[in-house]
C-alpha cells in the first residue's frame, strides 16, 4: 500500500515565503524565481506517477478484498459441510479459519479506506498544483522583475541604476541653479550699464547746467561793469 503525503509538504509551500528564500539567497532571484516554476513543474510529474502507483495499489487492495471474501465464504460452506456430517470438532476449526479470513477482510478494507482517501487527496494537490503552476508560468516575467527588484531595493518597473540617476539630477539641479544665477547676474549687469549710461548722460547734462550758470553769471557781471562805466561827453 503506498503512503506518501509527504511529497506535497513542497507544493504546499507559498510562492511568496520561496521568493523571499530566493531574494535572500541568491545574486539572481529572478532566474531563481524562473527555476522554482519549472521545478513545481516538475514535483507535479513526480507527483502524477506517485498518483498512478497510488491507485494502482488501491486496485490491488480492491482485488486481495475480493480473493478474501470469497476465502471466508468458503470456510463457512466448509464449517457448514462438518456440521451436516456431525463433525462439530472439524466445523470449529474451520470457522477459526473464517475468522481469519473475516479480520484480514476487514484489515484490508481498512487500508482501501485510507489508499483511497488518500489517492483523492493526491488527485486534488495536483489539480490545485497545475492551476498554481499554470497562473506563476503566465506571471513568469512579472514575478521574475519582482524578485530582481526586491532584491536591489527598488520598485518593480523602477529603473536600477546604483544611485548614477540621483547624482545626474543633483547635478542637474546645480546647472539650472547656476543658468539661473548668470541669468540674474546678466540682468544686473544689463540694468548696471543702462544706469551708468543714464548717469553719464545726467552728469553731462548737469555740466552743461554749470556752464550756462557760469555763463549768466559772467554776462550779469560785464552787464554791471559796463553800466558802471563814465559816459563819453556829448558834442
Amino acid at each position: 500500500m503506498s503512503n506518501k503525503p509527504g511529497l506535497f509538504s513542497r507544493i504546499k509551500n507559498t510562492i511568496s515565503s520561496a521568493l523571499n528564500d530566493a531574494v535572500d539567497a541568491v545574486s539572481d532571484p529572478g532566474q531563481e524565481v524562473a527555476l522554482m516554476i519549472d521545478d513545481l513543474k516538475t514535483q507535479i510529474q513526480e507527483s502524477e506517477k506517485d498518483l498512478r502507483q497510488a491507485i494502482v495499489d488501491r486496485k490491488m487492495l480492491e482485488r486481495k478484498i475480493t480473493e478474501l471474501e470469497a476465502s471466508e465464504k468458503e470456510w463457512q460452506r466448509k464449517a457448514e459441510q462438518a456440521l451436516k456430517l456431525g463433525d462439530e470438532e472439524l466445523a470449529r476449526a474451520a470457522l477459526r479459519r473464517k475468522a481469519d479470513y473475516s479480520m484480514q477482510v476487514q484489515e484490508a478494507k481498512a487500508g482501501l479506506a485510507e489508499q483511497t482517501q488518500l489517492a483523492e487527496t493526491m488527485q486534488r494537490q495536483i489539480k490545485d498544483a497545475k492551476a498554481k503552476h499554470k497562473s506563476l508560468d503566465l506571471r513568469r516575467g512579472s514575478l521574475m522583475a519582482q524578485a530582481r527588484a526586491a532584491k536591489k531595493g527598488v520598485a518593480p518597473g523602477t529603473l536600477s541604476d546604483g544611485g548614477t540617476l540621483s547624482r545626474l539630477d543633483d547635478i542637474e539641479n546645480k546647472i539650472n541653479q547656476l543658468e539661473a544665477l548668470n541669468e540674474v547676474h546678466a540682468e544686473l549687469d544689463g540694468d548696471a550699464a543702462k544706469e551708468a549710461e543714464i548717469d553719464a548722460k545726467l552728469a553731462d547734462l548737469g555740466g552743461e547746467t554749470e556752464l550756462e550758470d557760469e555763463l549768466a553769471k559772467l554776462k550779469a557781471k560785464m552787464a554791471v561793469e559796463q553800466k558802471s562805466l563814465p559816459k563819453p561827453d556829448e558834442d
